[in-house]
């Protein structure tokens, strides 16, 4: 288990930096804890990374789409607005648990074959015709949402405004290991 936590460690630890320029150093701490860290200490020992993973995320701009696009068909006439609900734009919030619920609503009413697709951090979730969505296990941090009406073909035809949120999620205290 101390092998993919320290894993998982070490690549968030080198994605968040240059990976050209970052250094990863490896300690011992008083308790006997090795720990990992960007910065040198005294008794620090260098890590040299063989081919680190990295990921490509997507922008924003090409999963966010703006709600006065200049793509107009008849359908799309139809919607004047898509609104999301829940959580308010700019709010923060506790969930211990990191479930987030998202309410959404279209006026005027969604059109047989269309349904309401989430969207968070430039990310594409699951899409259903209720516009209510259950998020579960979020990271603590700030994040974005946008809901976007989607024909069958999976075409965009409106999206909302992006929602910006804050989870907070109590961290849990670190527990030593004790040697017998």
């Amino acid at each position: 288990m101390n092998i993919i936590k320290t894993s998982i460690f070490l690549t968030a630890l080198m994605a968040s930096h240059n990976l050209v320029l970052a250094d990863i150093y490896k300690s011992v701490n008083d308790e006997g804890v090795v720990e990992y860290s960007d910065q040198p200490r005294e008794g620090a020992e260098k890590i040299k990374v063989k081919n680190p993973q990295s990921i490509k995320l997507p922008k924003g701009a090409d999963v966010f789409t703006s709600e006065n696009s200049d793509t107009s068909t008849d359908s799309e006439a139809t919607y004047q607005r898509v609104t999301i609900t829940q959580p308010a734009n700019d709010s923060a919030f506790n969930s211990g648990n990191g479930l987030v619920s998202v309410s959404s609503e279209v006026n005027p009413s969604l059109q047989a074959g269309h349904s309401m697709q989430l969207v968070m951090d430039g990310t594409p979730y699951n899409s259903n015709t209720s516009g209510s969505f259950g998020l579960s296990n979020v990271d603590r941090g700030t994040h974005q949402l946008q809901v976007n009406i989607i024909d069958n073909t999976g075409k965009t035809l409106i999206s909302s405004d992006i929602t910006t949120f804050t989870l907070h999620r109590p961290q849990a205290p670190r527990i030593t290991p004790r040697a017998n």
